[in-house]
């Protein structure tokens, strides 16, 4: 406390102007509780502290029973008492106030106590005097606080109440003891201000009042209503402020709570996630909106108070929603709760679910109401999509079916249940998923598919299903997946739209049987073609090798013969080849090939079609190192498809040239002509099967369409491209092949590529050959052949004598036709293969009109080293020759 408020010894600082009329004794008990008096005063006189004389009545006062047991106990229990005590007096009964305070040592032991004696008496009887008056009557309010002490002019406390104990935990002594504890108990925030508002001047008027807090003697922090009051004397002169406390540490909690209970309110109010109003519910005019619904409804803070949700809900929901909420304004109603729509600031529609809660009085009438809106735009969208979904779910002609996770049955659309025969939704309830397969394909669907749905989520493709009242199978395409919660991916339920393919699949096999008939009868026609041809070829080959004497005739009819059938052989095996790959059976023999070697011998092949147009016919090779790795079959066939599409369609004395370019990892082959060209159109559709290009204007020749398609197909399996380039019409065609270049060869086996080595007429050991074939003249002209290339040849034209002679015969190589009457081919290969299973010391060759995939498959079965598809060509059957010698 500052120095001027002190508090001094009462023989020091008594005002003569009210001292005067109070009498007071103060004294120190001993361990004997005999008093030794330090200062007494009778309002009567007044006693020198030099001489000091100890009124009668406080001798009486302390000697009296009540005062020694209060004095004990005080001793005893070391604690301060306060009491009231009377005593009878010639003019009537005085009343005094008594405080005891123990006096404890060091150790804390009690060594004495101080005593402090007033007389109240007048005092008393002053205020019952002024009982009556306006200003009695507040004061008698203001002692209602809890703690009162009155502070003098100077600063100095003149008298403390005694409930300080029960409300700071002091005793009234302390204060008089310790002068600065009074400012001390004051909180450290708040002592700075408390201090100078009691040490200000007060002049007449209404009281002063601050809250602050105080620590009390055990720590606690309580806080305090002060209400100072300025006291005057009966002269007027200002005698101090009494100050009044209360504790109101339980309001200010409850207040403190009420006001953070009011931010957590509005921070809620404001950071909500949904649209919040506070709304009048006399008007339904809005009093506070929080930003959520500004958003919602599209109109500012500012632009919704004042307006009512009447106003705000779509014309269409008016009427209905304002008896929902006048009902739920009654005081025996719940909260008011709906779904309704309103209508943006921008005129959008919005669906909110609101929800009101009302803040009532005592009756239950509501003064306030707070609503919470959700705006349910998007559920409502989607319930409605829903809706749509399920009438189409129900109107759809696939199986539609949900079942949960125990794979029972939830629902089924009218189109599942007619499908697999059920009548009724009770009869979908207490079917199981694997009820609905066909027992043959069940196995199936326990060990892989069910398996699968319920790990990866998802499985689909072709299975059979089984109709419940005939057991009947239905081909289905079965489409089955597991719906997963889309927050936690907790599966929920499986689910499947499942496809009636049996139309399908009928048509399936209707064009699988087709498509086998059309296999057959391409063979059957390639056999029955292929079988004439070979005996002419091999007539042709016979006349040139016996000699066709001078006449140009005669030479100009045997060149006639060979092209035209060595063109009819193309188109067959075009026809065979587009075949294949259509269904993806033709199968490569990649080895590496040189370019050189492999142009060499097209161009050669060619070279008798260039001379007949009378074209320049020049090309240029690359270095025997250019590798590819590829089929040189199929190669030679890509390019010399080419070469026979520029001399078709280059008019006679033009130019046709191949050219080569090699880079470190690509070869391009350049096929340049100076024939009628093409448009963009035409190229665009070079390359399409049965596309046969523009006719030339002085030439018979044409083709199926087929070559080009099946040269890029080719050309592409090899890891290629094939690309056409022209510029327009009359103005030539550029073909480029490019395919990919490999550095190193890879060992194989040495094959001869040249085409016209010859044979010794007489060879030291002649090889024995044997030629089977129901047709004599296929047989006979083969046979003629080989007989001319220096060969022994035998014939048999049935399968039995074909046998026979080959036990008698003992042939190096036999060549057999496929299909013979009495005996096939393959049967007759298989017998043989029992009688010489050695390759090398007996090699069957099948020579048959049948090159389709299955006839091969089955002729590598039946144990034929080699296939060969008539007619065959003289330089295939002059490798196979030169290999088995």
């Amino acid at each position: 406390m500052p120095s001027e408020l002190s508090v001094s010894h009462p023989a020091q600082c008594r005002s003569t102007a009210t001292d005067a009329d109070i009498a007071i004794a103060l004294c120190i008990l001993d361990v004997q509780l005999q008093p030794n008096w330090h200062y007494a005063a009778d309002h009567r006189g007044t006693n020198d502290a030099s001489h000091l004389q100890v009124p009668g009545w406080a001798k009486r006062l302390t000697a009296s029973t009540e005062f020694i047991l209060a004095a004990r106990r005080a001793w005893d229990e070391a604690r301060a008492e306060r009491l009231g005590l009377t005593l009878p007096d010639p003019v009537g009964t005085r009343r005094f106030d008594v405080t005891l305070a123990p006096i404890r040592a060091p150790d804390g032991s009690v060594h004495g106590i101080n005593v402090c004696i007033l007389d109240v008496t007048r005092s008393l009887l002053t205020r019952e005097a002024m009982a009556d008056t306006a200003d009695c009557y507040r004061l008698a309010a203001d002692y209602t606080y809890d703690w009162e002490y009155w502070i003098a002019p100077g600063g100095r406390l003149r008298w403390m109440s005694p409930s300080s104990a029960r409300v700071s935990g002091y005793e009234p002594s302390a204060f008089f003891i310790d002068p600065d504890l009074l400012e001390r108990i004051v909180h450290p925030d708040d002592r700075a201000a408390v201090m100078a508002h009691l040490l200000r001047r007060c002049s007449e008027g209404e009281p002063d009042t601050q809250t602050f807090r105080i620590l009390r003697a055990d720590g606690e922090i309580r806080w305090i209503e002060q209400i100072c009051q300025a006291v005057f004397e009966s002269n007027g002169d200002f005698a101090g402020k009494r100050a009044s406390n209360r504790d109101v540490t339980d309001r200010m909690q409850v207040e403190q709570a009420l006001r953070e209970s009011e931010n957590q309110f509005r921070l809620m109010f404001e950071l909500a996630t949904v649209g919040m109003a506070l709304i009048d519910p006399q008007t339904r005019s809005i009093l506070s909106a929080n930003q959520r619904l500004c958003r919602i409804l599209g109109y500012s803070a500012d632009e919704l108070l004042g307006k009512t949700f009447y106003e705000l809900t779509h014309a269409e929901d008016r009427e209905q929603d304002l008896l929902s909420f006048r009902r739920a304004m009654q005081p025996e109603q719940a909260d008011y709760f709906t779904e309704k729509r309103y209508v943006r600031k921008d005129g959008r529609i919005v669906w909110g679910l609101v929800n009101a809660t009302f803040i009532r009085d005592e009756t239950g009438y509501p003064l306030k109401a707070v609503a919470a809106i959700i705006d349910i735009t998007a559920r409502r969208q989607a319930e409605a999509r829903a809706r749509e979904l399920a009438t189409v779910v129900e109107c759809s002609s696939d199986f539609i079916g949900i079942a949960d996770l125990d794979e029972r049955g939830i629902y089924l659309n009218p189109a599942g249940k007619a499908l697999v025969g059920l009548d009724s939704d009770e009869a979908v309830l207490a079917a199981r998923i694997e009820d609905f397969i066909h027992p043959e394909d069940l196995p199936f669907a326990r060990q892989e598919v069910l398996p699968i749905i319920a790990r990866e989520g998802r499985w689909s493709g072709e299975i059979r299903f089984r109709h419940f009242r005939t057991g009947e199978a239905i081909d289905v395409y079965w489409d089955a997946l597991r719906i997963d919660d889309p927050e936690t991916g907790r599966p929920l339920q499986f689910a499947t739209v499942t496809r009636d393919i049996r139309k399908e699949k009928a048509a399936e096999l209707a064009m699988r049987q087709a498509d086998q008939r059309k296999d057959e009868f391409l063979a059957m026609l390639g056999h029955e073609l292929r079988n004439p041809m070979a005996p002419i070829r091999n007539a042709v080959e016979i006349i040139r090798r016996v000699g066709i004497g001078d006449d140009p005739r005669i030479h100009w009819a045997v060149e006639v013969l060979d092209r035209q059938t060595a063109h009819m052989g193309r188109l067959l095996d075009d026809l065979l080849d587009v075949s294949r790959i259509v269904k993806g059976r033709l199968e490569l023999e990649l080895r590496p090939v040189s370019v050189s070697d492999m142009v060499q011998q097209v161009a050669d092949g060619v070279q008798s079609l260039m001379d007949e147009r009378h074209h320049h016919f020049t090309w240029t090779l690359p270095g025997p190192d250019v590798l590819v790795e590829g089929d040189s079959v199929r190669l030679s066939q890509i390019l010399l498809n080419l070469l026979v599409n520029a001399a078709k369609y280059t008019p006679a004395g033009g130019r046709v040239r191949v050219e080569t370019e090699t880079t470190s990892d690509r070869i391009l082959i350049r096929v340049i002509d100076t024939g009628q060209g093409m448009s963009r159109k035409q190229i665009d559709s070079l390359f399409t099967l049965f596309a046969p290009g523009v006719r030339p204007a002085d030439t018979q020749s044409g083709g199926l369409g087929l070559g080009l398609a099946i040269a890029r197909r080719l050309t592409e399996m090899h890891g290629g491209h094939l690309q056409a380039i022209s510029a327009g019409v009359d103005r030539g065609t550029e073909m480029r092949l490019q395919l990919p270049r490999i550095q190193t060869p890879q060992p194989h086996e040495e094959t001869a590529t040249e085409t016209d080595r010859p044979i010794p007429a007489s060879a030291p050991d002649l090889k024995r050959i044997l030629v089977v074939d129901d047709n004599a003249d296929v047989a006979g002209a083969l046979a003629m052949l080989l007989e001319l290339l220096g060969y022994s040849v035998e014939t048999a034209h049935s399968g039995a004598a074909g046998i026979a002679a080959a036990r008698r015969f003992r042939p190096r190589i036999a060549f057999l036709d496929i299909g013979i009457p009495d005996m096939d081919g393959l049967e007759m290969a298989q017998r043989l293969r029992a009688d010489f299973p050695d390759p090398k010391q007996l090699m069957l060759v099948a020579l048959t009109g049948l090159g389709h995939e299955q006839a091969r498959e089955r002729i590598a079965a039946a144990g034929f080293d080699r296939h060969l598809v008539k007619p065959a060509e003289q330089r295939v059957l002059m490798e196979l020759l030169e290999q088995v010698d």
